[in-house]
């Protein structure tokens, strides 16, 4: 693979298959469509959301697994617990009228989870967290809830566990601040910084250089460009509201396939942007004992 530079990265080829470098929107079709392509297979159940080994052999798992996985990817993506204890974590729900809510409300149990979620089907018990600063996690909470004016709604501020720090989890948000023009103009000048530095070797040599690029340094370089990049146009491109006539299970079945792919690489969650909420950011927990509950619930009207 030849990038705009003229450097040849050889080894990393099948990102080929998504990435068109002459310009981003023509990366973003194919994302989409290998991402429909992705949730026509599951619809169609050529596969099933829990394997993941058949899941690979599809084009948009294959080429995430071998950025993400096969070439370190994935750690750019990679935060501990204990990177984001500093961030308010918390749950809302809207409560009945008569309601005295207690901390076991806010815990989720399977015979109260009848809809698929984004990423666990119907009767999982993973828990769902807003997680930011002080305001913006009250704001994400009541817009996951779709809150109407007057009603009643409970907030519960959470704790990650004491023995949780060392957890890993995903964060697909870490590009949602980058503009796609800065990712590439690091790359970009990063190829003309080692194409200046051939000319000025050459010139003192007397002939011209071939290769003459730190190949493993590229492809780190080029690898992060790639995951920011990616991790972007998902967010932005595939993490869309649904509306009320849309089917969960079908929606949600890749996302719940994803999810078993990060736990297959030993992930405990994945923090994720709100569709619903411009300022919020969702983080959910494979592991509901991950986090607890903590302090005075919040009962308050939605004005």
């Amino acid at each position: 693979m030849v990038v705009g530079s003229g450097i040849d990265v050889r080894g990393i080829d099948v990102l080929g298959q998504i990435f068109d470098f002459s310009g981003i929107e023509k990366s973003e079709k194919s994302i989409k469509k290998t991402w429909q392509e992705f949730r026509d297979a599951l619809s169609k159940g050529d596969f099933s959301f829990d394997d993941i080994a058949s899941a690979k052999k599809n084009t948009f798992l294959r080429v995430y697994d071998d950025l993400f996985n096969k070439n370190a990817g994935i750690e750019y993506n990679t935060v501990l617990i204990s990177e984001i204890e500093k961030y308010c974590v918390g749950r809302g729900t809207i409560l009945g009228e008569d309601e005295n809510p207690d901390f076991e409300r806010f815990i989720p149990k399977t015979e109260f989870i009848k809809e698929d979620n984004r990423f666990s089907p119907s009767g999982v018990e993973w828990l769902y967290l807003a997680i930011g600063k002080e305001a913006a996690i009250h704001e994400c909470a009541q817009a996951e809830c779709r809150v109407k004016q007057n009603d009643r709604f409970g907030f519960c501020h959470f704790q990650f566990a004491a023995d949780s720090t060392a957890l890993k989890v995903v964060d697909l948000t870490i590009a949602d601040e980058m503009t796609y023009k800065a990712l590439n103009d690091g790359l970009e000048t990063y190829g003309q910084e080692q194409v200046k530095k051939s000319i000025k070797k050459s010139k003192v040599l007397g002939f011209i250089l071939r290769n003459n690029v730190n190949v493993e340094e590229f492809k780190k370089l080029f690898t992060k460009w790639g995951v920011y990049t990616y991790s972007k146009l998902l967010s932005e491109q595939i993490f869309e509201p649904l509306d009320e006539k849309d089917n969960k299970s079908l929606m949600y079945a890749p996302f719940q396939t994803m999810a078993q792919y990060y736990i297959s690489l030993g992930y405990a969650g994945i923090i994720y942007g709100s569709t619903v909420s411009k300022t919020g950011k969702n983080i959910v927990l494979f592991d509901k004992t991950t986090a607890h509950p903590v302090g005075a619930i919040e009962d308050y009207r939605i004005l």
